[in-house]
C-alpha cells in the first residue's frame, strides 16, 4: 500500500510550510527550535487546556535553578532610628525566594499518523491544522496527568505499569510530600491513615473539609485561593442533595447551578482532569507552575516507509514547581473515606449500636 499521490504532495506541502515556520532547511532532520518559535509552540499547548491558561507557565534559561516566582516572606516597613539614634538604614529582601530548586528532566512526545489515516485526513483543506491542534491537546493533557500524578523521573518510562505517567516526572502533590509533608494530609482525628466525610465523620460535608484546609494556610498569603475537588467527592455530595431534594423543582434547579457556580467552604472550586479522584487541594493557581528550559526543544519529522507512517519526533526540558509551601495544602486522595457502614467487628446484640460513636463505623 502506498500513501495517495493526492496525500503525498498535500504532506510535502505542509512539510515545505512547517520549514518556513520553523526557520530550517529540513524537518526530517533533527534540530533545536528558535525560542521564539518555541514560545508561540508552547502557547498554542496551553491554550488547548483551560487549566494551563491559569497556573503559572514559564521558560527558563536553565536545567537546573531556584524558585523563579515572587512571595511574600517577610515585613519591609519601619524605622531605623537615623536622625536620633545615629543608625543607618538596612534594606530587606522582599521577594519571598528560597533555596528550592528546580530540576527540568528531558521528556520526548513522539507521534505517529499512518499513511491510510492521512488518506482519509487529506481531504480536508486544514487537516494538518486538525491534526496537529489533536497532537498539541493530548500533550495538554499530559502534561496536567503528571503534574497531579507524577511521582519519579525514571531513565525509562513504563506506560503499561504508570499509565497516569506516574513515572515521568515529579508532580506537584509529589513535590510537597517531599519538601513539606505536614501539608499532604492523610490522618483525621478518628483513625489513622483515614480522613472521614460524612455524618459522625471528620467533617461533615465537603463545605467544612474545604475550610479546615484553609486553615492550614496563614492569613496573609490566602489571596486567590481555589478548592480543587475530585471528581468522586463532587459526585457523591450531588448525589445527597439530588436525593434529600431533587422532588422539589426549585431545589432540583439550585443544585444544578450549584454544578456552575462551585463553591464549597467559601472557596471557588473546581475539577481538574486527572485530579486524584478523592483528592482535595487548597491553593492558588499560580502557586502551580509549569516550567519549560528555554532552546530545549528538537524535533523532527520523518516519513518511515518501513511502518508506512509519518512520524513526529518532539523533546523538551521541564519540570513542575510549587512556588510557595506555604500556601498550600492537600488530603491525600487515597486516605478520604466518604462511605459508612455499621462496623462488622462489633456483635450489636450484645452492644447497643451508637451512630454518633465513630468506633462503630467502618468507612470507605
Amino acid at each position: 500500500m502506498k500513501m495517495k499521490t493526492k496525500t503525498k504532495l498535500a504532506f510535502k506541502a505542509v512539510i515545505t510550510a512547517l520549514a518556513v515556520t520553523y526557520a530550517t532547511a529540513t524537518m526530517s532532520e533533527q534540530f533545536a527550535v528558535s525560542p521564539t518559535v518555541e514560545q508561540k509552540l508552547y502557547d498554542k499547548v496551553y491554550e488547548s487546556a483551560e487549566f494551563l491558561q491559569r497556573i503559572n507557565t514559564q521558560m527558563v534559561d536553565d536545567l537546573v535553578g531556584s524558585a523563579v516566582t515572587l512571595g511574600v516572606s517577610t515585613s519591609v516597613t519601619g524605622r531605623a532610628g537615623v536622625t536620633t539614634d545615629d543608625k543607618e538604614r538596612t534594606t530587606k529582601d522582599p521577594s519571598g525566594l528560597d533555596d528550592r530548586e528546580y530540576r527540568c528532566y528531558e521528556v520526548e512526545c513522539d507521534t505517529h499518523i499512518t499513511w491510510s489515516q492521512l488518506d482519509q485526513w487529506a481531504k480536508f483543506p486544514d487537516f494538518h491544522i486538525r491534526w496537529r491542534n489533536h497532537v498539541r491537546q493530548v500533550i495538554a493533557l499530559d502534561i496536567i496527568k503528571i503534574g497531579w500524578n507524577g511521582t519519579k523521573a525514571a531513565n525509562v518510562t513504563n506506560m503499561t505499569t504508570y499509565p497516569l505517567l506516574q513515572d515521568v516526572n515529579i508532580g506537584w502533590l509529589q513535590h510537597v510530600r517531599n519538601d513539606a509533608s505536614e501539608r499532604a494530609i492523610a490522618d483525621g482525628e478518628q483513625e489513622a491513615g483515614e480522613i472521614r466525610i460524612g455524618e459522625y465523620g471528620d467533617y461533615a460535608n465537603l463545605d467544612e473539609a474545604v475550610h479546615d484546609l484553609l486553615q492550614a494556610i496563614p492569613l496573609h498569603k490566602r489571596m486567590g485561593m481555589v478548592a480543587i475537588i475530585g471528581s468522586d467527592l463532587l459526585a457523591a455530595d450531588k448525589g445527597r442533595k439530588y436525593a434529600a431534594k431533587a422532588d422539589t423543582p426549585s431545589e432540583k434547579g439550585l443544585i444544578e447551578l450549584e454544578q456552575i457556580i462551585g463553591t464549597y467552604g467559601s472557596l471557588k472550586s473546581y475539577q481538574v482532569p486527572f485530579f486524584p479522584v478523592r483528592g482535595i487541594l487548597v491553593t492558588s493557581f499560580q502557586n502551580l507552575a509549569h516550567i519549560i528550559q528555554s532552546g530545549s526543544t528538537r524535533t523532527h519529522i520523518e516519513d518511515n516507509h518501513k511502518k508506512k507512517r509519518i512520524e513526529d519526533y518532539q523533546s523538551r526540558n521541564d519540570c513542575y514547581f510549587v512556588n510557595d509551601l506555604e500556601s498550600i495544602a492537600f488530603f491525600e486522595s487515597d486516605s478520604v473515606k466518604i462511605d459508612k457502614v455499621k462496623h462488622t467487628g462489633i456483635d450489636f446484640s450484645a452492644v447497643t449500636f451508637d451512630p454518633t460513636n465513630p468506633a462503630h463505623w467502618e468507612w470507605s
